[in-house]
């Protein structure tokens, strides 16, 4: 039977724009960061240019058939992904030695870093997960566990490779998407108990991790050392101040910023384009992650709104750490700014699940008829139960302790279900 308010449209126009315009910044930063390193390694000042232009070319042709395949046909293939994410995570341990870490495996002289296809794989397992579970995520052993132990040993697999930051980062994603699908608040707290003082145990374990931190506190305290990247990466910002000194003439690319072109980029932008172009590219993030739960929260099914929920958090999650880095808010991290840094498989995926959003954006229904379907399903979660906006009044914030019964009221009475308040994702 043909579900008719699914509204068969075009693409979401906004969200390409934007995803294009990252794109095109990153391949222009890309070279101005590079091509002094380029120069003096290959004898090329283009060679990062070309590899990255590439890529980009790669990633769009992956996002377009990623738009045109429906999303749901992921659900039925989402343990295989699990299965050879994992795998592949095991594998990497013994054969992707780089810089003294097993991050990445080199296939037909492509380098595929596991962890990618590890988050994109706990993505898709936890939107089919939630959207089984209903408000049984609400319980801790029935619900709330599984999903917890699964991402656990991921992360476990991630962080003995070793690569704390993506581990982390991970988790982070994975009780964002939890708590939007109805974890209950105490048990996020109890998470945080426990997770918070392993990961304090892992960092004061290993001396260059404990390192980070001491230089994160204090870059000067060892400003030649470990502190020397945040050091330079600070001088970047300064040298740029509000319109930057143009692209490609900034100083810091002259063998002073390390990883210029990758984790650093940032910097290279606050430098060339200043704190304008700076902000600019965080615009650019706030205006993806409107457009992006805009299409998850009119998405045809609860399954399509927890994968559209899902891939927005790690996108905008890996922005804000990137920026966050380089300007001195949280410790080196090794996290790429994405759609900018140079880099293969991260773009690719990335690309992928841009992909997977867009096509989300071809099958949504109206906020009203989203508000309905939920309804009748007897579904809450946390992006919506929270809050209570009613279209004919005026919009109210309801107490944590009262959403469930405020929320099963309100359903009750207007036959819609409770959303978000003072954001308005209509277009």
């Amino acid at each position: 039977m043909v579900d008719t308010s699914v509204q068969k449209h075009t693409i979401d126009k906004p969200l390409l724009l934007v995803v294009l315009t990252l794109l095109t910044m990153g391949v222009v930063m890309v070279y101005s960061a590079s091509n002094v390193i380029a120069l003096d390694k290959f004898g090329s000042s283009s060679h990062f240019l070309k590899q990255q232009f590439i890529r980009v070319i790669l990633g769009f042709i992956i996002l377009v058939f990623a738009t045109k395949y429906d999303y749901h046909k992921y659900r039925s293939k989402t343990m295989l992904l699990v299965l050879i994410s994992f795998i592949m995570l095991v594998i990497v341990l013994g054969l992707g030695q780089i810089k003294g870490a097993a991050r990445w495996l080199q296939l037909g002289g492509f380098g595929i870093q596991p962890s990618e296809i590890a988050k994109l794989a706990i993505i898709f397992y936890l939107a089919a997960y939630l959207d089984k579970k209903g408000e049984r995520i609400r319980d801790f052993q029935n619900g709330l566990l599984p999903p917890l132990i699964m991402a656990g040993a991921f992360c476990f697999m991630i962080l003995i490779q070793p690569n704390f930051s993506t581990a982390a980062v991970l988790m982070l994603i994975v009780l964002a998407i939890l708590f939007i699908g109805g974890m209950r608040i105490r048990h996020l707290g109890v998470m945080a108990l426990i997770t918070i003082p392993i990961a304090i145990a892992v960092v004061i374990l290993s001396p260059y991790r404990r390192a980070r931190i001491m230089t994160f506190l204090d870059p000067t305290i060892d400003a030649q050392g470990s502190g020397y990247q945040i050091k330079q990466s600070l001088i970047s910002f300064a040298n740029g101040g509000l319109t930057g000194t143009g692209v490609g003439q900034g100083k810091q690319k002259f063998l002073f910023l390390p990883e210029p072109f990758t984790d650093f980029i940032y910097s290279i932008i606050g430098e060339e384009l200043g704190f304008i172009g700076a902000v600019f590219v965080l615009i650019l993030f706030v205006i993806f992650l409107f457009r992006a739960m805009k299409i998850a929260r009119t998405a045809p099914d609860l399954y399509g709104f927890y994968v559209g929920a899902g891939i927005t958090v790690s996108i905008v999650v890996y922005a804000l750490i990137n920026a966050g880095v380089a300007t001195g808010i949280f410790p080196t991290t090794g996290l790429p700014m994405p759609f900018i840094s140079y880099g293969g498989s991260s773009l690719l995926f990335t690309c992928f699940t841009v992909g997977v959003l867009l096509n989300i954006s071809t099958q949504t229904v109206s906020k009203e008829e989203a508000l309905k379907r939920t309804t009748k399903e007897k579904i809450s979660n946390n992006f919506t139960m929270n809050f209570n906006v009613d279209d004919t009044t005026q919009q109210t914030l309801i107490p944590p302790e009262k959403n469930t019964e405020h929320g099963a009221a309100q359903t009750k009475q207007n036959g819609s279900r409770p959303s978000i308040v003072g954001i308005d994702l209509s277009d």
